[in-house]
């Protein structure tokens, strides 16, 4: 099945090589101005080339990577030297065989002969050499590529993973503070967590999603963390802009909200959270202000391996395409990131 899949792009492949080798056989005719009319001189010169794609393909899968490839130059040089010299008495026989007379009545001739095949080898060894090595850069640069896209997604998963339990265990002891108090909106909490994990689950499992779901997800996590909260607390989410079209990253804007509950100091009577989303163009603005307490401590050791977390995953999804600003004032904290969804 493989051979059938690949048949069309090994063809193509064949059609290069013997259009190549037809226009090498032409450059040959108008370089030493032979008549091309001669059926002689035209089956010298044919057969004349068969060893000159002996000594291509002989450099490009033997002499080169065996040889020169491991740096035993020394080996590598007197094999080419030996190929050349073997061509050119290929060449001559050929000479001898099928131009006996001319040959033989001209003692000049051999060593024009002899002249032209070593010419032609060298432009042989040029020409390989310089195809194979480009292919041979191309080829590094391709599993370099390569290697470089499974590391960034190995790192992303891992940054993901390191998101998703941090992100349950938060939740987890909003319910749970919810279920000691014995609050009616306990029951309420489980089935948004529910409706969270699904998105946690499964729509982050995709590489982008439309903002639109992010957005909702985001409203979820909030109205979720309001139930453990006074009635009358200032919590504001504002969106503006068209949400459906534009693709990000998912679980990428909700560790800002998150440390903005676990971390602000909301529960203070003039505690309050302020989070803004505008999509203006390809320009994505977020900005989330919350309260912190006055002595500007934050309230556990893990504060903020969340936002040291988004800012690696930014800096591998979205290279020279966000700004964002972290500033902590007395009394505030504010987080400002402006992202380019040019190519999402």
């Amino acid at each position: 099945m493989s051979t059938h899949i690949n048949s069309p792009l090994t063809f193509r492949l064949v059609m290069i090589h013997v259009g190549a080798w037809v226009a090498f056989i032409l450059l040959l005719f108008v370089i030493f101005g032979t008549p091309i009319d001669d059926p002689s001189v035209t089956m010298r010169t044919l057969l004349s080339t068969i060893p000159l794609i002996a000594l291509f393909y002989s450099n490009t899968s033997f002499l080169i990577p065996r040889l020169l490839a491991k740096k035993r130059v020394i080996p590598y040089i007197l094999a080419v030297i030996g190929a050349v010299g073997l061509v050119a008495l290929l060449t001559l026989w050929i000479e001898r065989t099928f131009n006996w007379e001319f040959y033989e009545s001209h003692s000049w001739y051999p060593g024009i002969v002899t002249s032209r095949s070593v010419l032609n080898s060298l432009l042989i060894l040029t020409v390989s050499g310089g195809l194979k090595m480009t292919k041979e850069w191309f080829r590094n640069e391709r599993l370099k590529n390569e290697m470089e896209k499974e590391k960034m997604a190995s790192e992303l998963a891992m940054l993901k993973s390191q998101i998703n339990p941090h992100f349950l265990f938060n939740n987890l002891n909003n319910i749970y503070s919810l279920a000691i108090k014995k609050s009616e909106d306990a029951p309420k909490g489980i089935v948004m967590l529910s409706e969270m994990m699904r998105y946690v689950l499964y729509d982050s499992s995709a590489d982008k999603i439309s903002l639109s779901k992010e957005v909702e997800h985001l409203q979820n996590y909030i109205d979720l963390q309001k139930l453990r909260l006074k009635q009358g607390k200032k919590i504001c989410f504002e969106t503006e802009g068209d949400l459906e079209i534009k693709k990000i990253e998912p679980m990428l804007l909700e560790p800002f909200v998150e440390n903005a509950f676990k971390h602000g100091d909301i529960f203070r009577q003039e505690g309050n959270i302020c989070i803004k989303l505008k999509v203006e163009g390809d320009e994505l603005s977020f900005k989330v202000k919350n309260t912190v307490s006055r002595n500007g401590h934050v309230k556990d050791k893990h504060s903020g391996i969340g936002l040291k977390n988004i800012e690696k995953r930014l800096d591998l999804l979205y290279p020279k395409r966000y700004q964002l600003n972290i500033e902590e004032k007395e009394g505030t904290f504010e987080v400002d990131l402006k992202l380019n969804l040019t190519h999402d």
